[in-house]
């Protein structure tokens, strides 16, 4: 299934999915007022409900009350204490800024309790049931509180009984004018009653028949520098919930963010959802280009004599090889990532480490890179190196050399680790990449970010999005397909894990290249750039290799490329120009870029 031209709308606010969630405090200055009528006067009069009310505070913003304001008018019921006492009255207190002021008769007899509500609604009878329609966007207040004949005064806190929800949309990447015309939150409640009898948190009685939508806003252009938040009071969502949704018409077309089941939204609470428009899905999309200082690297590491210490235990390294997910396969005139593990037998020491071609099984040196610092604790350790390839198109063994502080001579590994050979450090040097070989910048499952280290769970038998960037540097027009497959094999040269990565003992020690997507791809000519999505689905239920009761050899996800009339798959390359520029400060390779991401079932868990 293709995905067309859609915008991702991923939320960031918090860790926890997608909101931010911030506690309710209490005012600090709650107004005091008095009662309507003296209690100090003689008994046989009338002694009327005095109001002070404090005010659980939410911040203040579209419809949302933080400090009471003159003509805020709340409404009071009086029961005799005791459950089965009804009550009374609803009388109308209006606040003048000082005091809360009675409207009406609202007597107090003896030991009393006291519901109030805000806002106050005349045509409320004696049931307590008080009606809201959602489209009214009014922060319903609550609070409930004891009196007695000899104190009359009632101390109500006043609580929130709905949520707000904010949503801030940052234009990121998005290429177009950024007009927000409307803002709409569909599948919400849009009918509720008050129910201010209840002494729960949210004593809020939901027609869960009134499912519908409620405009929100819109009408201003996106800017990131200064951006717009929309701020909508919305009905408590608990988990159990039918899924919200909020909708944005922007530009003239409409694109939607869907709430999560497990975002819970708590009466008096607020959340807010940051959400980032990252350009058209199978369009051009704007990215930082950084061209690679090629005469810088033709001669960084290369120009130094290197001279191989024949005694390897002067300095002795095992080592065994990884991240081959990258694949085998190099280009001249291209930057490539080489890396490796090693175990130091020298113990703690200060050094170098750097790669090398040499011809298969010779000490022949072909080609060399450039050297990184190393410090070694007597512990297994790993590096990546980003190596710029100039070897005439070949295959080459990739051999890694160690040097201690202060000497002169390189050492190879004295030997392999866990059953690696010479045969697994071969890499084919193919001709220069041509123009229309697209290359991959990055990818990840949509909505999760990337990282090198975890293998994201994705569903077992629904759809889920691939998201990738194709890196198009001769600006040529592209015609294609790409297809995600998910592979997990043992052998040399594969694109996965090298024969010396499996184990024996293992179960569902499986091996597969499981087509799971497959994308058109019709880039027009001058777009640098290109961002697409794939709809992926696993064709085969597949169970998870474990070893020792510990999941090992995640299987790897790869897009290949086949262009307009061509019978060939190829491995998409990273684009790791930007990795190639004299002003690049980063520092170890590991998550810069790659061109694979790990996977698995939500089953494995």
């Amino acid at each position: 299934m293709k995905i067309l031209r859609y915008i991702l709308l991923a939320s960031l606010t918090c860790a926890l999915s997608a909101c931010e969630k911030d506690e309710i405090l209490p005012e600090p200055e709650p107004p005091v007022v008095t009662p309507g009528d003296d209690p100090g006067k003689d008994e046989e009069e009338k002694i009327q409900l005095g109001i002070t009310a404090s005010l659980q505070a939410m911040q203040q913003t579209r419809g949302i009350i933080e400090a009471f304001l003159p003509g805020h008018e709340m409404g009071v019921f009086i029961s005799a204490a005791g459950a089965e006492s009804p009550y009374v009255h609803n009388v109308p207190y209006a606040f003048d800024g000082k005091k809360w002021n009675a409207g009406g008769d609202a007597p107090v007899e003896g030991d009393a309790e006291v519901a109030a509500y805000l806002p106050y609604n005349g045509q409320t009878a004696g049931d307590r049931l008080i009606p809201f329609e959602l489209a009214d966007q009014h922060d319903i207040l609550y609070g409930r509180a004891s009196v007695t004949r000899d104190i009359p005064t009632a101390d109500i806190e006043m609580r929130h009984a709905m949520s707000l929800v904010r949503i801030k949309i940052l234009k990121n990447e998005y290429m177009g004018e950024g007009i927000v015309s409307n803002i709409r939150f569909d599948n919400v409640i849009t009918r509720m009653t008050l129910d201010i009898r209840l002494e729960t948190n949210s004593p809020l009685i939901f027609d869960f028949s009134s499912r519908g939508s409620l405009q929100a806003g819109g009408n201003y252009h996106l800017n990131d520098a200064d951006p717009v938040v929309v701020e909508t009071i919305l009905p408590p969502v608990y988990g159990y919930d039918q899924k919200a949704t909020v909708s944005f018409t922007i530009d003239g077309k409409e694109y939607s963010y869907e709430f999560h089941r497990d975002h819970e939204w708590e009466a008096g609470m607020k959340y807010t959802y940051t959400l980032k428009m990252t350009g058209n899905y199978n369009s051009p999309v704007n990215m930082e280009q950084v061209d690679i200082d090629v005469k810088y690297w033709s001669r960084y590491g290369k120009t130094d004599q290197i001279i191989l210490n024949p005694n390897p235990e002067d300095y002795e390294f095992t080592i065994w090889p990884n991240y081959t997910e990258y694949g085998y396969d190099c280009y001249q005139n291209e930057g490539k990532v080489f890396g490796t593990f090693y175990y130091p037998w020298c113990g703690t020491s200060e050094g170098e480490m750097r790669f090398v071609f040499m011809r298969p099984g010779t000490n022949e040196i072909v080609e060399q890179f450039q050297p990184i610092d190393i410090k070694t604790n007597g512990a297994w350790d790993g590096k990546r190196i980003q190596c710029y390839v100039t070897s005439v198109p070949g295959t080459y063994q990739l051999v890694p050399l160690f040097r201690k502080k202060g000497e002169t001579m390189w050492c190879r590994a004295a030997d392999y680790d866990y059953g690696s050979t010479d045969e697994e450090w071969l890499y084919e040097v193919k001709a220069p990449a041509s123009d229309n070989l697209p290359a991959l910048r990055m990818m990840e499952v949509e909505g999760q970010g990337y990282t090198s280290i975890l293998a994201y769970p994705v569903p077992d038998d629904d759809p889920w999005n691939l998201v990738y960037t194709l890196s198009n540097r001769g600006e040529k027009a592209l015609r294609g397909e790409i297809k995600a497959v998910w592979e997990r094999e043992f052998k040399l040269k594969s694109n996965s894990y090298s024969p010396s990565t499996k184990k024996k003992g293992a179960v569902n020690d499986e091996e597969w290249k499981d087509e799971i997507g497959k994308d058109s791809v019709d880039i027009p000519t001058g777009t640098r750039f290109w961002k697409g999505i794939m709809s992926c689905k696993f064709p085969v239920k597949r169970l998870a290799p474990r070893h020792d009761g510990v999941k090992y050899a995640i299987p790897v996800l790869h897009l290949y490329w086949r262009a307009e009339n061509s019978n060939e798959w190829i491995l998409l390359r990273c684009d790791a120009d930007y990795l190639f520029n004299c002003n690049y400060t980063g520092d170890y390779i590991w998550d810069e870029t790659t061109n694979y991401v790990k996977v698995m079932p939500q089953s494995w868990h």
